[in-house]
């Protein structure tokens, strides 16, 4: 942005701030909580002066690779192995340096290898918050990358440290830009979680995927279902492909292009096929042509005057459209006009009616008691299916490894004298080549058969649940009419269900969501079923990468084994081929329960963010109600001069809860025409 754009900008940010912060006080003297709390975050997220843009992708895409190419230098680290769950965020500095920070609280027990001087500083605050600390940038590694040999599960749980701020004297970062590499999706539960928790405060997101495997179920559904959730759509939404320059011809690469730009352009119009890598090595070389050709900067202009144009209708539209959505929806057309009737009344007739409404109201909370009993014995039910497709898949399983082990042939060279070092580096090979197969046809089999099963039972449960949420939402507005109307019937809403249970959660507005909401947000449909599936076996999948560490097992097995007797090269290789094949199928026989609850679990939590989405959102406006209409008859009580008060104050906030909606339209639409 230039000088007359920053000062524009900030005046519109200013005046959107203000103007949320005013509907959210009036609001607020209509007791509605999750209406105030969700326009104080969106008040929170206007007034901030950063413009975040994430880097999201799958595992190996790129993204750390893409941003060092931006940075001009081999910064982040950028290697063939997953990172722990920390975030980096890039911000402008004059001169370049690191600040680490570290989670408060610690968990209980950290992972080994933890730099000395972070453990010191770790000690010297113990029991207190632990402040940040400054880094030389060339020591980023040390404390971001998983230590070699541990399980990645284990070490996101046993990080001390949150995020990792790299100030450099990137121009497109200027004026509160901020980048931010995040972890890989689908790579790891927790390290998922980290980026799908960022993602309500991204702005804009920069989709990596690779041009050797564009187009995954998971990148899909990512597109789909969970972007827009966050607001993130065709306006805010750039996709670079990466690794373009390693698809083997021409024929290909035109295939590969003609593939891509079908899938994404539903989403973005702005695609880049780029090669990430060369353009960091011209920029470390002084080779302009390089750079050029990987066309990093054609990414980098198309960046820059977004940023210089799109970036304020970007950062204040979206808030602004949720804020008329709540006013007009939540407020105007329904908390209002109820609270009006309400103090119109007669008081003993109100009182009266409240007190006829008793049975119905226990009634509806023996509703809500009942679905949830429903939803409770639907998702039990689903627990044998799993259970009996968990369990067959790892009998067949042992069959498989055999059938690997078999026909793999082994890279490690055996040395003449075979010493224990060479069959410990056979077992390590053996080990990741069995765990990577596992993973493999777990995948496989997740995605396929298990899916399906989930796919099935999630559409029972909303079919199933459907008309239980339906006929509560019915009786609730019946009811809240009952009390305050004249007769007849309400109007019939037109939000749908669905996207009403979800705006009873708190934090929807900015993305705070879990796959339960989203799902909500889709009308637990036919998407929603599949994607949750994928995460399901996903999360499974990366369960088994653990359970199966080859690490671990190669330990297991040298304490138990001596290869080193063997009186050939041949037979060693064979013995050390047999106890890794053994470790894993006794490991499988031995916990085979363990491994099949883990599927059930798995499963059963995830369906079970259903339960709590219905068992929140329906309580909480059954409870609103009672206490709303609980205060206008208190208000009341205190007699008629009171009433005419409160008619006056009731009239004045609608009246200037108009003007905000109007006036936000009006913004919103200058916004869009001027940028």
């Amino acid at each position: 942005m230039n000088n007359d754009q920053m000062r524009r900008f900030s005046e519109r940010q200013g005046e959107l701030a203000r103007t949320i912060c005013s509907a959210e006080q009036l609001i607020e003297l209509l007791d509605v909580p999750h209406c105030v709390s969700r326009l104080r975050e969106l008040s929170e997220k206007t007034a901030s002066d950063s413009f975040k843009i994430m880097i999201v992708g799958a595992f190996k895409t790129g993204k750390s690779t893409l941003i060092n190419a931006l940075l001009g230098e081999e910064v982040l680290p950028a290697f063939a192995t997953p990172t722990t769950a920390i975030i980096n965020e890039v911000k402008y500095g004059e001169t370049p340096r690191a600040v680490l920070h570290f989670l408060n609280p610690q968990p209980l027990r950290v992972y080994p290898g933890i730099p000395e001087r972070a453990l010191a500083h770790i000690r010297a605050h113990e029991g207190e918050e632990i402040p940040p600390i400054e880094l030389p940038v060339d020591e980023i590694e040390d404390y971001v990358v998983i230590p070699m040999g541990m399980e990645h599960d284990e070490a996101s749980r046993q990080s001390p440290f949150s995020r990792v701020e790299l100030f450099w004297p990137l121009e497109i970062l200027r004026n509160g830009v901020e980048i931010i590499d995040s972890p890989g999706l689908r790579e790891n539960p927790a390290r998922t979680q980290v980026t799908m928790s960022y993602l309500s405060q991204a702005d804009t997101v920069i989709f990596a995927v690779s041009a050797l495997s564009a187009g995954s179920k998971d990148e899909t559904d990512f597109l789909s279902e969970t972007l827009p959730v966050y607001g993130i759509n065709e306006e805010n939404l750039f996709c670079v492909v990466n690794r373009i320059n390693q698809v083997r011809n021409d024929r290909e690469r035109t295939r590969v292009m003609r593939f891509v730009n079908d899938l994404m352009r539903p989403f973005t119009k702005r695609i880049f096929y780029v090669n990430a890598l060369d353009a960091l090595d011209g920029r470390l070389d002084g080779n302009d042509s390089m750079v050029e050709a990987s066309n990093i900067p054609a990414l980098e202009r198309e960046l820059t005057d977004y940023l210089a144009n799109d970036r304020g209708k970007v950062k204040l539209a979206t808030p602004a459209r949720e804020c008329v959505r709540t006013l007009r929806r939540d407020i105007l057309e329904d908390v209002i006009p109820q609270r009006r009737r309400a103090l119109s009344m007669d008081l003993g007739e109100l009182k009266r009616r409240y007190l006829d409404a008793r049975p119905e109201l226990e009634a509806l909370d023996h509703q809500i008691k009942l679905l949830l009993a429903k939803t409770d014995a639907l998702i039990a039910s689903m627990e044998p299916d799993i259970r009996r497709m968990a369990i067959a898949y790892f009998n067949e399983l042992p069959a498989k490894l055999k059938g690997w082990m078999d026909s793999y042939e082994p890279k490690t060279e055996i040395r003449p004298l075979h010493t224990k070092e060479d069959s410990e580096a056979l077992m390590a090979e053996l080990g990741e080549y069995l765990s990577e197969q596992i993973d493999a046809d777990t995948r496989a089999w997740a995605a396929g058969p298990f899916t399906q099963l989930v796919k099935e039972r999630t559409e029972q449960l909303r079919n199933e649940i459907q008309g239980g949420v339906d006929d509560f939402y019915v009786s609730l507005d019946q009811l809240k009419f009952d009390i305050t109307g004249n007769g007849g019937t309400p109007e019939v809403k037109t939000v749908p269900t669905w996207q009403r249970v979800a705006a009873g959660v708190a934090g929807l507005a900015l993305g705070k969501v879990d796959i339960a909401v989203i799902g909500a947000t889709t009308g637990l449909n036919l998407n929603f079923a599949v994607s949750l599936g994928i995460t399901i076996a996903a999360e499974f999948a990366l369960y088994l990468i653990g359970f199966f560490n080859p690490f671990t097992l190669v330990a297991l097995i040298a304490a138990n084994s001596i290869f080193t007797l063997a009186k050939s090269n041949e037979r060693m290789a064979s013995s050390v081929k047999k106890a890794v094949l053994d470790e894993y199928c006794n490991r499988i026989s031995e916990n085979g329960e363990e491994l099949a609850q883990s599927a059930v679990n798995t499963a059963l939590n995830s369906l079970g963010g259903v339960r709590a989405l219905v068992s929140e959102s329906l309580g909480t406006e059954l409870s609103e109600m009672q206490r709303q209409m609980e205060g206008i008859i208190a208000e009341m009580e205190q007699g008629k001069e009171n009433v005419k008060l409160q008619q006056e104050r009731l009239d004045e906030c609608e009246r200037q809860l108009q003007d905000i909606a109007d006036n936000l339209d009006t913004f919103i639409f200058d916004l869009v025409k001027m940028g």
